[in-house]
């Protein structure tokens, strides 16, 4: 992913709430949000280049994951993808602190990362190799997430999360159906930060400001938002997935799974 919100206890219907970007190139192979053929317990994505995912959900443990890169100018490499950061704790037997914990030791040996991981609903922690030392375990609250630190002051991540706020408020009382279709409505926000406003990673200005909004329409490289993913989580632990896929054309398609923790 390139951008993320999350609320966690924050409504009285949905305990966990997370709408979340991927920006890519769109003739990197992938498939969409489903059901992994290999491991029927995992839904999510799957990056076909690497074999990892940038956002998926274990239905069984409930355990969850998603990574962001962090953008600093120079391309960077790592001995290993980021996406075997997601696909290899949802696959884990294991606690989520003991992954997390051996994590840290072996955090150099990819390029710059953020990874929310942990379990649904509220039981979720922050971890980066270049904004953290140690793993974070998030409150209830409102967070916000880019290619920077977690709730780092980017206009995109200041926006998202105050439209966000209100959304979630807002929307106490809501059908599901309004809920998620305000959240879509928010992922495909294509404002432009003002110069001022923007961050230095290294990439130069113009590059910058077609970075600035929360979604990104296909420009430099064929490069571009190629999903955006809904998860829900209701006080009743029944788990709600919604997935739109955009194409470098501006087709778009729809995906969804829902299931109850057995």
């Amino acid at each position: 992913m390139c951008f993320a919100l999350l609320a966690l206890q924050q409504h009285p219907q949905y305990p966990f709430i997370l709408a979340a970007n991927r920006d890519e190139l769109f003739n990197r192979p992938a498939t969409a949000l489903g059901v992994w053929p290999n491991h029927p317990e995992i839904v999510g994505g799957i990056d076909q280049s690497s074999q990892g995912s940038w956002l998926a959900l274990n239905q069984t443990t409930l355990k969850f994951a998603l990574v962001t890169n962090v953008r600093q100018g120079i391309p960077q490499t790592g001995e290993r993808s980021r996406g075997l950061l997601v696909s290899e704790f949802v696959e884990s037997t294991e606690l989520a602190l003991n992954d997390l914990k051996q994590l840290e030791k072996s955090k150099g040996q990819y390029a710059g990362f953020n990874l929310l991981a942990g379990y649904l609903p509220n039981e979720i922690y922050y971890l980066s190799n270049r904004y953290s030392t140690d793993w974070q375990a998030l409150k209830q609250g409102f967070y916000g997430l880019s290619n920077a630190s977690l709730n780092a002051p980017w206009p995109k991540v200041q926006r998202g999360l105050f439209e966000f706020e209100q959304l979630v408020i807002n929307s106490q009382i809501a059908q599901q159906t309004y809920l998620v279709d305000k959240l879509f409505e928010l992922l495909v926000d294509r404002t432009l930060a003002k110069p001022e406003q923007l961050p230095n990673t290294g990439i130069g200005i113009e590059k910058e400001l077609w970075l600035s909004p929360i979604f990104i329409a296909p420009g430099f490289m064929d490069y571009g938002t190629r999903c955006s993913t809904i998860i829900l989580m209701d006080k009743n632990k029944q788990v709600f997935c919604y997935e739109r896929t955009y194409y470098s054309d501006n087709r778009s398609s729809n995906s969804g799974y829902s299931f109850t923790p057995v």
